[in-house]
């Protein structure tokens, strides 16, 4: 069955401003990601394809390995009218395996922003629109993209997968000689979902960036077959950012800035959804605290920890009534190496799901993974990259659903990168 999406009036004004952009005054630039990848890869079937994998490609079995290939572009356009305005849009077009569910292409941000200065050391931003939460210390780089390591953490993987803002965001920026301090709070709605793929997939390592109305497919678990506790979920998978419930979400955060030595933030979210049902999808109730460091070590090195921990649910809170509750925590650590034209990451990662329900299958899940991450960027437009990620998990809901509970992988891949 299909069901309608969330109609978004506003945001599709917002993109036909940006589109009609180029004939306006103002400064228009142009942004691009380009890459292709050749990787192979040992593991079970991606969830991407509605497996068990925890990876964005998979072979087959736990054991089994295949190469193959992908790519992807990302494309922004950024239009400054004035000095103090900026609208902004961020797309990408996939090529991805054929068994691969989803969008090939889509808008992945659309906001426009207006930044007055107040004075020397204050300033005030309002963004609105549809937008990522401002809490990765991975994804420094325009278009969300990291200079760090080619797959993501679990973090902020789950961040690129299932969380967006779509609403309001207020900040003010306070600086002084070297520190600056941004306090920020968000409304925004459209995210009720959110906690579907933590809950009934797990954690993910990858870097793919799900779109405006994209539906991810959900593992195949035995509680979606018809009679069981969750038959009621639409069929296809799910759409993450949805507006279910007509609440309005909430996000604040904070973070302290010393130039050239250290970042210091925090922040927290919750999409106080209902936990009922709405056209064949769930309005999960989510709520985190997310915490992260980075650190300068001397001219080369930077050292850098991000954390969250969490729950999200659904269903109707009572003993023994059909529903999901999850406590998660995830978090990683990466010491990077820069100087000149080559830069080398390694990156520790942790992850793991709580099962509070005891209803239907276990959702409960643990994994670790490192990651190793090599460059070389000879010019400034190009950049290739080698990278080996081992990933250890286990999730004893695939036992239920007659697939091997050990979801563990390796990948290595080479990736040529081209911006502009």
């Amino acid at each position: 069955m299909v069901y309608p999406p969330f109609r978004r009036p506003a945001t599709l004004s917002l993109v036909a401003l940006i589109l009609a952009s180029g004939a306006a005054a103002g400064e228009v630039r142009v942004l691009g990601v380009a890459s292709g990848r050749g990787l192979i890869v040992e593991g079970q079937r991606s969830w991407l394809e509605g497996g068990f994998g925890r990876l964005t490609e998979g072979a087959g079995e736990r054991y089994d390995a295949m190469p193959t290939v992908r790519g992807q572009l990302h494309l922004g356009l950024d239009w400054t009218p004035a000095e103090t305005w900026l609208v902004h849009a961020h797309g990408v077009l996939r090529g991805e395996p054929s068994a691969s569910r989803g969008q090939s292409t889509g808008l992945v941000e659309a906001f426009l922003q207006y930044r007055p200065e107040l004075s020397p050391t204050t300033t005030l931003r309002f963004r609105a629109g549809l937008f990522f939460p401002q809490t990765s210390l991975e994804n420094t780089e325009p278009l969300w993209q990291s200079p760090y390591t080619i797959t993501l953490s679990s973090l902020n993987s789950w961040i690129g997968e299932e969380m967006r803002l779509t609403g309001l965001e207020t900040a003010v920026t306070l600086r002084g000689d070297r520190d600056r301090v941004d306090l920020a709070g968000a409304a925004f709605v459209a995210n009720d979902p959110t906690g579907t793929l933590l809950g009934w997939r797990g954690w993910t390592l990858g870097d793919r960036l799900s779109t405006l109305g994209e539906v991810l497919p959900l593992p195949p678990l035995s509680s979606f077959e018809p009679g069981q506790a969750f038959a009621d979920q639409r069929d296809d998978g799910t759409l993450p950012f949805d507006e279910l419930d007509s609440r309005i979400s909430w996000q604040a955060r904070v973070r302290w800035t010393r130039t050239d030595v250290f970042r210091l933030q925090a922040a927290f979210t919750e999409n106080r959804a209902d936990r009922r049902l709405y056209r064949g999808q769930y309005a999960w109730e989510t709520r985190f605290a997310q915490a992260g460091l980075e650190v300068k070590l001397g001219p080369d090195f930077t050292l850098a920890a991000e954390g969250a921990i969490g729950d999200t649910g659904m269903g109707p809170e009572m003993p023994g009534g059909p529903q999901v509750q999850v406590r998660f925590r995830t978090g990683y650590a990466l010491l990077s190496w820069s100087r000149g034209a080559f830069r080398v990451t390694a990156r520790l990662d942790g992850f793991e799901n709580d099962d509070r329900d005891g209803t239907a299958e276990p959702n409960d899940e643990s994994g670790w993974s490192w990651t190793a991450a090599a460059f070389w960027q000879p010019k400034a437009f190009l950049r290739i990259g080698l990278e080996y990620l081992d990933l250890d998990s286990d999730r004893p809901a695939a036992a239920f659903s007659g697939a091997d509970p050990d979801t563990g992988a390796r990948r290595a891949q080479l990736e040529v990168r081209l911006r502009f």
